[in-house]
């Protein structure tokens, strides 16, 4: 917009510090400066100031940008002054639907849109914007405002314009994303209610298992027991070899039947973990794979006992099975180290080192590879970390950590 060669003094006055490099409008007078403006087709913004013409009726004129307009979103330009003051030069017609207010009442009264801001997230707010003052950067923000009790997240993204003498300028889009910000909340709760479900189930099966392995100590075995007792007392009082000898296989047969049984309770739950504590059961552990395997297991440990709550050497423990089973299985090591220490009084480490053949990241991450994703759960429901690193022919070191003081049950 310029203007005309016989334009009036306050037009002129007005428009000479606006002009735009492409001339979309010509006026004269205040009369065509009004009717072009009620055209409402521009796609610019035109801001007059004072003049210092006291007299002059227009101190700010602008015009719609029907692009932005069609946007579901609000345009604005934000200018925040040397004093802290936030202003709005110009807001789009998305301000109503976005915040129900008014883009011309909106520039008038920015502060209305300060006071939308839900009070956990007015620090955020400012804290951002003052970064990119700062920073010289873009300006991103997302959080709350409150409409007559309705609660909607908003996302402010602000381009930065440029610093001078009137303050820091903005050219930003803001945009309603409550239903994707619900859905991404709906989201991190529903991972939660399963993680807390997926422990719960954990919880379950270890009581299930203790119940199992206390029946089958206590009543299994000792039948058994009573059963191998009357077969002795049945062997001394026969006279004939054959009979004599077929009480012996019957005897064999309860040991192997004992032998069962314990093992049974054993892989259920066993007993030195509440006897004896953790790091004897790994030991006693890594001497029973060693009969099983073969494979030599050297054991560090930093001291004899640990302070560590039910829960959490329950599950240092299946952690420790799942790693021997998959080292058994896949493995091929000729050594495996375990480390059990206690470095800082806070944490317990978990570390075991084999010499097998390795994997790399694709046999990590295959589908039904449930044994590492559960040792990562298992550790995760505890407040721990898990750090796997393998490479092929180079073997395979499992360090798992557990914060001591993580909320859990009482400790035994």
């Amino acid at each position: 917009m310029e203007p005309g060669e016989d334009a009036a003094g306050n037009i002129s006055r007005l428009l000479l510090p606006h002009l735009c490099e492409i001339s979309h409008r010509t006026v004269s007078d205040e009369r065509s400066l009004l009717a072009a403006l009620e055209e409402k087709q521009w796609c610019a913004v035109l801001q007059g100031q004072d003049v210092g013409d006291s007299q002059c009726p227009v101190q700010i004129i602008e015009s719609d940008f029907s692009f932005l307009d069609s946007l579901p979103g609000m345009a604005c330009r934000i200018t925040l002054d040397k004093q802290g003051k936030l202003s709005l030069p110009y807001v789009s017609e998305g301000s109503v639907d976005l915040l129900g207010i008014r883009p011309a009442d909106l520039s008038r009264q920015p502060e209305r849109l300060l006071a939308l801001l839900h009070p956990e997230d007015e620090k955020s707010f400012h804290r951002s914007m003052l970064s990119s003052v700062r920073h010289a950067s873009a300006w991103n923000w997302e959080g709350r405002i409150v409409m007559s009790g309705e609660i909607k997240w908003i996302n402010l993204r602000a381009a930065y314009h440029n610093s001078d003498a009137g303050g820091t300028h903005w050219k930003a889009f803001v945009v309603n994303i409550t239903q994707n910000k619900e859905a991404e909340i709906e989201l991190v709760e529903s991972r939660q209610r399963l993680s807390e479900l997926s422990s719960h189930i954990e919880l379950i099966k270890e009581e299930e298992r203790a119940r199992i392995a206390r029946e089958i100590h206590d009543e299994i075995g000792v039948l058994l027991t009573a059963l191998k007792m009357d077969l002795s007392w049945l062997a001394h009082r026969l006279d004939k070899d054959a009979l004599l000898e077929k009480t012996q296989d019957m005897a064999n047969l309860l040991d192997a039947a004992g032998r069962a049984a314990n093992n049974l309770v054993h892989s259920l739950r066993p007993g030195s973990l509440d006897c004896f504590g953790i790091v004897a059961t790994i030991e006693i552990e890594a001497k029973e794979f060693t009969k099983r395997t073969g494979i030599p297991c050297k054991v560090i440990k930093s001291q004899d006992r640990l302070d560590l709550t039910d829960e959490q050497s329950i599950t240092l423990f299946r952690v420790f099975q799942e790693t021997l089973n998959n080292i058994m299985k896949h493995a091929s090591a000729r050594h495996v180290q375990i480390e059990m220490l206690n470095p800082d009084r806070n944490h317990v480490e978990l570390i075991v080192n084999d010499d097998g053949i390795g994997f790399d990241e694709k046999a990590r991450n295959k589908p039904r590879s449930f044994g590492l994703r559960g040792i990562q759960e298992r550790i995760r429901q505890l407040g721990g970390r898990v750090d796997i690193a393998s490479r092929p022919g180079k073997g395979t070191r499992i360090a798992v950590s557990v914060p001591m003081n993580f909320p859990g049950k009482a400790q035994t």
